[in-house]
């Protein structure tokens, strides 16, 4: 038995020593998601049992409606207790999670620090803004090194990062950036600003969270400030925001891909049944309408078919393989763009570039099925209509996947929404076209 099913025994048991014993050998994160898993009332019992400290660090980890849930089932001085306890960011992350009735209620339970929250909540949730919290050190420039110290020993505790200390002017306006390291190797006597570097890095906090996720990956910062327009220092944004993000990118762009995205501000797991059909539906909507094409376009070839019906083993083949390359395009069309790799200058030029790449797998494949199709059906022109029918569909399909996402980026669209879905159908009906009309060609049918 492990452990977390010795857990929920314990609580079922109500064996609350054995639970108080397990509970010390596990992780923050592994009781957060243990909670995940269980009923309502098993995981408000689960954390009433939870020292404040551990539980604050569970409470942190768990998702929104979760939190609410604890939060409104604990008591009351308890919770408020827990509330003020939250980083910022986490705490508005929380409350742009709820609806209005929650957060209120969740509001109820905060003190002073309602104002400073409001705040952060004016910000939208996918910029620097929503993203950011205000748990950072900055020192005016004046400050010597050894009083900055004494000062960070004191302030670390309720400090998202130590790591940085960021050094402002007396209108709280960005000037530069001490490392930890720097100001601890600095001569006591040696004001802050002496040391500082001024090239700071940094993000308005309108900016896209994409462009902060980014940024804190090229460079390998820790955190990055966040700035007003009047560059006045507002918070910062820590490397593992900035990994949820990049986490939240990546499934919104897998979903959009397979033509079943969500609501940018919505987790997957909250979405209903209803919903998740209603934002599919069109995608396979639009499917059916180019495999019905698809179908007309057999038909209309239905003769060519009746004369040599070995024609129609190799359809799946060709509109599989097209379908295949196509999605490989566009989803790597799709990453370079969000990750900044990817220059789009020219779309032609990109074009182009996958088109090669289309060629070489278009012969590769192309020769490969011809001999299978002359040593199967004994028909060499038949092995040539398959292998040029190939070759021209795959060289096809990895333009139109690279064409698409590359349109739609131009045009300020979402690259993501043009693939899967919408380039297979197409590619669908094309490698037909190709297929029927190469067989009509060579086989004078």
């Amino acid at each position: 038995m492990n452990w977390s099913e010795q857990i929920r025994e314990a609580l079922h048991e109500k064996n609350y020593d054995k639970l108080y014993s397990l509970l010390e050998q596990c992780h923050p994160v592994d009781i957060a998601q243990l909670m995940e898993e269980l009923s309502d009332d098993e995981s408000i019992n689960l954390f009433s049992t939870l020292e404040f400290d551990i539980a604050l660090q569970v409470l942190e980890e768990l998702d929104s409606n979760k939190k609410h849930l604890v939060l409104t089932n604990l008591e009351y001085n308890y919770a408020c207790k827990l509330v003020q306890e939250m980083s910022a960011d986490e705490m508005a992350d929380l409350l742009g999670d709820l609806e209005e009735d929650d957060k209120r209620q969740i509001l109820s339970l905060l003190g002073e620090s309602k104002d400073e929250l409001i705040d952060l909540l004016s910000y939208a949730r996918n910029t620097a803004g929503g993203r950011m919290t205000t748990e950072f050190i900055a020192f005016p420039k004046e400050l010597k090194a050894k009083d900055a110290l004494d000062k960070l020993a004191e302030l670390a505790v309720d400090a998202e990062t130590i790591y940085y200390v960021y050094v402002v002017d007396s209108q709280g306006r960005l000037v530069g950036v001490v490392s930890l390291r720097d100001l601890i190797l600095a001569p006591e006597e040696t004001p802050i600003g002496d040391i500082m570097q001024t090239d700071v890095k940094k993000v308005n906090a309108q900016q896209e969270q994409e462009e902060v996720a980014r940024l804190i990956q090229k460079y390998g910062f820790l955190a990055l400030p966040v700035v007003d327009d009047n560059n006045v220092l507002l918070g910062i944004v820590t490397v593992d925001d900035a990994m949820t993000v990049v986490e939240e990118e990546t499934t919104e762009d897998i979903l959009k891909l397979s033509g079943s995205n969500v609501d940018e501000d919505m987790d997957v797991g909250q979405v209903s049944i209803w919903a998740r059909a209603k934002r599919r539906l069109p995608w396979i909507l639009l499917a059916i309408c180019g495999e019905i094409i698809s179908g007309r376009v057999i038909d209309d070839f239905s003769s060519a078919l009746q004369t040599i019906v070995a024609l129609s083993f190799f359809i799946p083949v060709l509109m599989d393989m097209g379908g295949n390359v196509g999605t490989q395009s566009a989803a790597i069309i799709v990453r370079g763009l969000a990750t900044g790799e990817l220059k789009t200058l020219s779309i032609a030029k990109n074009v182009l570039r996958e088109a090669a790449v289309g060629i070489i797998l278009g012969i590769v494949n192309g020769l490969l099925v011809a001999v299978i199709t002359y040593l199967w059906q004994g028909q060499m022109l038949l092995g040539l209509v398959v292998g040029i029918s190939m070759t021209f569909n795959l060289t096809f399909a990895a333009m139109l996947g690279t064409f698409f996402p590359l349109l739609w980026y131009k045009l300020g669209k979402d690259p993501a929404v043009a693939s899967g879905p919408l380039v297979t159908s197409i590619l669908d009906v094309v490698g037909l076209l190709i297929y029927f009309s190469t067989a009509t060609w060579i086989l004078k049918l």
